[in-house]
């Protein structure tokens, strides 16, 4: 399964949530045991990241799994220093019982400028 390329707008100051539906072989792929992992980055090669919050994913065999951003990272409130721009994300699946990783989705995410504050 190699990963999907998929471009995100993400508005700063709002909560964000995306659902994804992972399949394999055209089948919903079973998340038993699966745990979930991803970042936001400036650059690739950037140490500073910010973290997707998976809280809302049972991770059972329907293959849905929900990426979040709660309004408080999204927010320039001077403390998270998301700002608005272009940034690189991708999310993996991990399984640690077999040290399995997969890679589900990558691409671009552009933050737009939150005017109310």
């Amino acid at each position: 399964m190699s990963a999907g390329k998929y471009n995100l707008t993400i508005d700063q100051g709002s909560d964000f949530s995306l659902t994804l539906n992972i399949k394999e072989d055209g089948v919903n792929k079973n998340l038993e045991g699966w745990l979930a992992r991803g970042h936001l980055r400036e650059s690739m090669d950037t140490a500073q990241h910010w973290a997707f919050d998976f809280s809302g994913t049972t991770f059972d065999g329907n293959g849905n799994l929900i990426i979040n951003l709660a309004h408080d990272v999204t927010a320039n409130n001077g403390n998270s220093e998301l700002g608005a721009g272009s940034y690189f994300y991708d999310v993996e699946i991990y399984k640690t019982s077999t040290d399995e990783v997969k890679r589900i989705i990558q691409g671009k995410a552009t933050v737009t400028r939150q005017v109310t504050r």
